[in-house]
């Protein structure tokens, strides 16, 4: 057990890999035993020849997630927190606690289908120069969840991964553009510049030595954030079409309630802020960054006037859960 998390610039203090272990999972929890048993249950089903070690930061859980964890996977590393850290921070308790050369930061909301690790680990077994890696997200129907993308353009504002327009005109350039995973018809590997953090697996000293992510953002656009400073390093970003996640988006706790819809709506906005500013290295008074802020605040407060006409559908980026 950990007592709580330590300063992130610790992250490099790690200790040395152990090969006993091929993959570390991360999955921070919180009051979510419905997914998170599923979940659990599909790494033990699916793990194949990879020697896998699981952590599970759970923030203070009140419901049966822990006893439900040492359940469906017998020898889980289990770090119960006392208060809820967050996402982001208690993702890098768990990170510093890895001993495998990788690890999968894990939403707890998704399902690992079979050959899904053995594919990316073997991947990266190969590719040195490859510092990322995922495989192809799903929706619970089988599509691709647009998840593996460039860094997004003015344009996405309108048309991004979940809006009504994108919805509406599937096919239009900018969409096209950002969501490369929804053009790629083949399993061949391919790079992209921002992975999901729901499903993204990271060079474990890598990761270290970034002091894992970064822990101004809440909980969305930190992925892309740090996948930037993943390709700063030299490193590659890259989509393993072959190994496939489903993710039930919003089940794992973060829009649960209207109140955690309308929460997350104002923190999807201010990340957004965050990984542009951070990932183009602007200053708060750049023109580039004041013109973000006055666009996101904008569509921020639109997103929120959906949400109030409608509190049952509306999501943090403008979709349906």
């Amino acid at each position: 057990m950990m007592p709580g998390p330590e300063n992130a610039a610790q992250l490099n203090e790690q200790q040395t890999v152990d090969r006993q272990f091929d993959l570390s999972i991360v999955i921070v929890n919180m009051n979510s035993v419905e997914v998170l048993a599923p979940c659990l249950a599909s790494i033990r089903q699916n793990r194949g020849s990879v020697r896998v070690q699981v952590i599970l930061v759970d923030n203070g859980s009140r419901d049966e997630s822990l006893a439900a964890a040492e359940r469906e996977f017998p020898g889980i590393d289990v770090l119960p927190q006392a208060r809820n850290l967050g996402y982001v921070p208690a993702n890098n308790v768990g990170l510093r606690m890895a001993l495998a050369p990788y690890t999968m930061f894990l939403n707890n909301d998704t399902l690992i289908l079979p050959g899904c690790l053995e594919a990316i680990v073997e991947w990266l077994d190969k590719n040195p120069k490859a510092g990322a890696a995922s495989g192809q997200i799903l929706n619970s129907d089988g599509t691709d969840q647009g998840t593996a993308r460039r860094f997004p353009s003015v344009a996405n504002g309108l048309f991004g991964r979940r809006s009504l327009l994108t919805r509406w005109f599937p096919n239009n350039r900018w969409s096209r553009n950002y969501m490369l995973g929804r053009q790629t018809s083949t399993e061949r590997p391919f790079e992209v510049e921002i992975l999901s953090s729901a499903c993204m697996v990271v060079r474990t000293e890598l990761a270290c030595e970034l002091h894992g992510m970064d822990e101004d953002f809440q909980l969305y656009w930190v992925d892309a954030e740090m996948c930037s400073r993943i390709a700063r390093r030299g490193f590659g970003v890259w989509c393993i079409p072959s190994a496939k996640i489903v993710h039930y988006e919003g089940q794992g706790g973060s829009t649960k309630t209207f109140r955690q819809r309308l929460r997350s709506t104002v923190a999807f906005h201010r990340d957004a802020y965050h990984a542009y500013t951070k990932v183009y290295k602007l200053s708060t008074w750049h023109p580039r960054a004041l013109a973000a802020a006055v666009l996101l605040e904008t569509r921020c407060a639109v997103l929120m006037t959906l949400q109030l006409l409608r509190p049952s559908r509306a999501t943090s980026s403008g979709g349906k859960n």
